[in-house]
């Protein structure tokens, strides 16, 4: 900067962010002097909550944003600690370190309650070198707090002493874990090594796991520890404003069709399965990027109230959902995690988990095909939907693909027929399933203090963390062997899928494939499908 305003800079700024239910408005930068630049918006969202019974947690909202001069690139927004404004009935969080990737907003602890929330005029201090006449936009992701455990252990795994889901995880062969200091362990299998099938590992509710027996070197590991979860899968508009940000190179690693390809054509799945994502604005090769929009109608007219923003995006291989949530500043959870976010401590010390569960914390569920309303709208709802049992999108909805994010949730739904987990996240049996750290190998374990996403990407649209950092995601360096240490000593690079796994099920998948503790799926999760997407974590560090 040459100089610093005492007024507003000028902005071109129209962007309005929408993901599911949850808007993103009015964003502006304020100058009001050196050190005390804020970027301005108003935000809101429905089905927001604050507990202090059962769960006792809340969801709220991850915001971020982007910036670019006419005819640059977009630049992610780091924010700092100062200069925060937060309305009344509202409060924050923010990682440590001096530029913060993005806020997390949520309801204070005298906000209790459900419902609609609307916040206006939010004031967040950002870094104080950026240029004039810029545009800024503003994205939001609705999360939800994951508390650590008090008290008892969580379950992992389902064993009822006769029988247990597919490799699941247990102290004794089918027996779920409970409070016992006992390694977990598996079954034989073709994927988990010796160290979790025989051996065994100790998992500690300080985010660590052991490998020795007496006690020895403590390996940090994603187990019990805090986070914030995405309370949804991404959906196909947050994909598609992703890819609205990227340079032409970066889009053709994160696309399946070239950028500058005609008008209409699909972005990442030929037009099928339910996937509407295309082409709008053919891109200039090497040189301008790609417009993409959301055409469910097929009438070329983009983004309409029903082309299937709010449907769940498939056909997200692990390299996409890894540059997505580095992108967005957010990270993979691990299979520990995924276990702990359905289950909660429901299930914790003496009480049997339930044999098959799914997310809602049963073993029925619906199994008819579902039939649609508003299909492709943010209203769409299946009008058919159980109000007795877990309701989910897998085997009978495999020819139509995925379904609205949240679809299950209504009025008059509770934590069952909603398809809930625990803590209220969404969608963790089905629809889309969740890429998750593996336990069960040295390429998953060595995935030491997962670190979150910087906001940027490599200039190849790639995930790429910070070289030498302590942290590392699975498939860095191009790493697909499981047996081998994931590093990071060249460009740090998500280019492979070494360590990563799924977990939740997902379309096509039989029923027993979404239960909470299943571990039988086989797959290559370098490669788009029809029945692959995902979501991310915040680790509060």
């Amino acid at each position: 900067m040459k100089k610093i305003l005492t007024s507003f800079f000028l902005i071109v700024c129209c962007f309005i962010s929408k993901a599911n239910n949850i808007v993103i408005s009015n964003v502006s930068i304020v100058n009001n002097g050196p050190g005390s630049i804020q970027v301005e918006f108003d935000l809101s969202w429905d089905n927001s909550w604050r507990t202090n019974v059962g769960p006792s947690n809340y969801d709220g909202a991850w915001v971020f944003f982007k910036y670019k001069t006419a005819g640059g690139d977009w630049t992610h927004l780091n924010m700092t600690a100062n200069n925060i404004v937060m309305p009344a009935g509202f409060d924050y969080f923010q990682n440590t370190g001096t530029n913060k990737t993005g806020t997390m907003i949520f309801r204070d602890d005298i906000n209790m309650g459900t419902g609609t929330v609307s916040a206006t005029n939010i004031r967040i201090g950002v870094i104080s070198t950026l240029p004039y006449d810029i545009e800024v936009r503003g994205y939001a992701i609705e999360m939800v707090y994951i508390p650590a455990p008090s008290g008892a252990r969580p379950v992992f795994g389902d064993g009822d002493g006769i029988t247990e889901s597919v490799n699941a995880l247990h102290y004794a062969d089918n027996i779920a874990t409970n409070n016992s200091v006992l390694p977990v362990k598996c079954d034989l299998n073709g994927f988990d090594d010796t160290e979790l099938e025989t051996d065994g590992i100790y998992v500690y509710s300080n985010d660590t796991i052991q490998t020795t027996n007496p006690i020895g070197t403590l390996d940090p590991f994603p187990t019990m520890k805090a986070i914030w979860c995405m309370k949804y899968e991404i959906v196909q508009a947050a994909y598609r404003d992703f890819l609205n940000t990227l340079t032409y190179d970066q889009q053709i690693s994160r696309t399946a069709n070239a950028p500058n390809s005609a008008t209409g054509t699909s972005a990442l799945s030929g037009g099928t399965f339910r996937n509407f994502l295309e082409v709008k604005t053919p891109g200039v090769s090497n040189t301008t990027p790609a417009v993409y929009g959301c055409d469910a109608s097929s009438n070329n007219v983009y983004d309409e109230a029903g082309d299937g923003e709010w449907i769940a995006c498939n056909f997200l291989s692990w390299l996409d959902l890894a540059a997505y949530l580095d992108w967005s500043g957010l990270a993979p959870m691990s299979e520990l995690q995924y276990e702990r976010i359905c289950r909660g401590n429901s299930s914790a010390g003496g009480n049997p988990a339930v044999l098959g569960e799914y997310a809602w914390g049963t073993n029925t569920i619906f199994n008819s095909n579902y039939t649609l309303t508003n299909s492709g709208t943010a209203s769409q709802l299946a009008s058919n939907a159980s109000v007795v049992v877990g309701n989910a999108a897998y085997t009978t909805t495999s020819s139509a693909g995925p379904l609205r994010n949240g679809i299950f949730a209504t009025a008059s739904s509770n934590r069952i027929t909603s398809g809930s987990s625990f803590y209220g996240v969404m969608e963790m049996s089905g629809n889309m399933p969740e890429y998750c750290i593996m336990l069960g190998c040295q390429a998953g374990r060595s995935c030491r203090l997962i670190p979150n996403g910087n906001g940027t990407i490599s200039a190849l649209g790639n995930a790429q963390l910070s070289v030498g950092g302590a942290g590392f995601w699975p498939g860095m360096e191009g790493n697909l062997n499981l047996s081998a240490t994931t590093t990071c000593s060249g460009s740090c690079e998500v280019t492979s899928s070494g360590g990563i796994r799924f977990r939740g099920g997902s379309i096509g998948d039989p029923a027993s494939s979404l239960s909470v503790s299943d571990r039988g799926t086989v797959f290559t999760p370098t490669a788009r499908a029809s029945n692959r997407g995902g979501r991310g974590v915040l680790y509060i560090r």
